[in-house]
């Protein structure tokens, strides 16, 4: 029997406020620094009040408008109370029925296991404000409590059950951190804890796939801590419900840790229901009144990343480049300055000049920024990189010649790119004439390979061509050497 995944999953994002959400110390991470930013109320002192921080809620907002979700014109508090050293007032103040943002969805590019590129969309429940709890820190046989994250503002987003594989969660996750990113309202750093996932996963029957009937139970796995284990989890937890059902077991409703060290879930206790928190309006808070003016239009959001690879994507670029330029924000900016200043009316650019710029700026010159530890946009002016991308959009230069010019140009704006491989014979020589003398050169020294290629072992032209380029000092044109060789052999 063939099971159908049916997983949704909540993602709890800190909101990079100055303050916490409930009081005026400091949202900051020191984790070397215990128990510093603390006060009454975020250590649970009995009679603290909260008083709310009003821009957490505006990045909320925000972030609601960017998933065309609603925004209610009232939204109100609700405590969560459950016992945990790391909660000290015994409950948390969230949103249970009234959340901030109702809806929305999210779409973002999956690469199935085809090798098939395709559009998702994943539609939300919900994503409410809450306060974070403390961490605890377990050493031997004792337990340290440090409270510097208690009431750090959250949202947590919940999606509906519409995520199908471990490639569908992982993609999800990762437009997830980059929406936020985008829109400035976390640094969403998964090592810093800024960014946690909980997956809640069962398995579909085909005859419940068919009555469009979920589950009747559901595992959540915790402690999921970055993009790569979310993947890793789900493939693990779609195996051991597969071989539970598949032996008339049902798997039980529980809540399960995600062990990353050794890639699997352990039981942690049965699954909670919303009951169990003994939910009731927070009597310290009053109802949040939103105004329509407090909510700003999509527009003045800016370009999204969906919309921003879609842009990339038609002007040739492959998924994984435009999503560097998404995930490294630096490079796409260089990329994006290039192409504004090759709009020049001065300026003419070959019909391949998008990809070959892609290529360049995240392959010689992202190796080159690292190698180097100095900013890509510091490497070359924009005029040096139009003019090193226009060399290799015309074929005048070759990819033996191109690292030699970059590391004579990097960090002298006023050398000219032309000059400077013209100087250094650094231009490809693509003269049919020039180049056959080179080719007959190579086949008259390397008989046995010649020979090797006439009996039928084709692929020992790469020795060949290899061998041109070494005659002619790396400035021939490999392609036109193969033809070349092709031809005369």
């Amino acid at each position: 029997m063939s099971y159908t995944p049916v997983i949704g999953i909540e993602i709890h994002v800190q909101l990079n406020t100055k303050t916490k959400l409930f009081c005026s110390c400091l949202n900051e991470y020191v984790p070397d620094q215990p128990n510093k930013n603390i006060c009454v109320f975020c250590t649970g002192q009995p009679g603290a009040l909260p008083v709310l921080n009003k821009e957490a809620v505006k990045k909320a907002i925000k972030f609601g408008v960017a998933l065309d979700a609603k925004i209610p014109e009232k939204t109100r508090w609700d405590r969560k109370n459950y016992f945990y050293p790391d909660s000290p007032a015994g409950y948390q103040i969230s949103q249970y029925d009234n959340p901030i943002v109702e809806g929305g969805a999210i779409s973002f590019f999956v690469e199935e296991n085809t090798g098939e590129v395709v559009e998702k969309t994943i539609h939300l429940t919900r994503a409410h404000l809450e306060g974070d709890a403390g961490k605890l820190l377990h050493v031997g046989d004792k337990s340290y409590a440090d409270f510097n994250r208690s009431g750090c503002p959250l949202i947590e987003i919940v999606s509906e059950p519409e995520i199908r594989t471990s490639q569908e969660a992982m993609a999800y996750v990762a437009e997830m951190q980059l929406l936020v990113r985008t829109l400035g309202i976390s640094d969403a750093d998964l090592e810093k804890g800024q960014m946690r996932f909980d997956c809640n996963i069962s398995l579909q029957s085909p005859e419940q796939k068919e009555a469009n009937k979920l589950p009747d139970y559901k595992v959540e796995i915790k402690n999921i801590n970055s993009i790569r284990s979310i993947g890793r989890a789900v493939e693990f937890e779609i195996i051991r419900q597969t071989n539970l059902l598949k032996n008339g077991e049902t798997p039980a409703q529980e809540t399960r840790g995600w062990r990353d060290d050794e890639n699997k879930s352990v039981s942690q206790r049965s699954k909670e229901q919303a009951h169990d928190y003994r939910y009731f309006p927070e009597p310290d808070l009053q109802i949040l009144e939103i105004q329509k003016d407090e909510i700003p239009s999509k527009d003045s959001l800016g370009v999204l990343p969906m919309q921003k690879r879609k842009n990339y994507m038609q002007k040739g670029l492959n998924l994984q480049v435009a999503n560097t330029f998404l995930s490294q924000p630096l490079v796409g900016d260089l990329f994006d300055k290039l192409l504004e200043f090759a709009s020049q009316p001065d300026q003419v650019t070959g019909e391949t000049f998008h990809k070959t710029a892609a290529n360049l700026i995240t392959g010689n010159l992202l190796a080159m920024a690292g190698k180097t530890d100095t900013p890509i946009a510091n490497l070359l002016s924009l005029k040096q990189l139009f003019e090193v991308v226009d060399l290799l959009d015309s074929k005048k230069l070759n990819n033996l010649s191109l690292q030699k010019i970059l590391e004579l140009l990097s960090g002298n704006s006023d050398l000219d790119a032309l000059e400077i491989a013209t100087e250094n014979g650094l231009i490809q020589v693509s003269d049919d004439t020039a180049l056959q003398a080179f080719v007959d050169l190579v086949i008259k020294n390397n008989p046995q390979v010649v020979e090797q290629y006439r009996g039928g072992k084709v692929q020992v032209i790469g020795f060949l061509i290899g061998a041109c380029m070494k005659e002619s000092k790396g400035r021939g044109n490999p392609e036109k050497f193969k033809l070349l060789l092709e031809k005369s052999l």
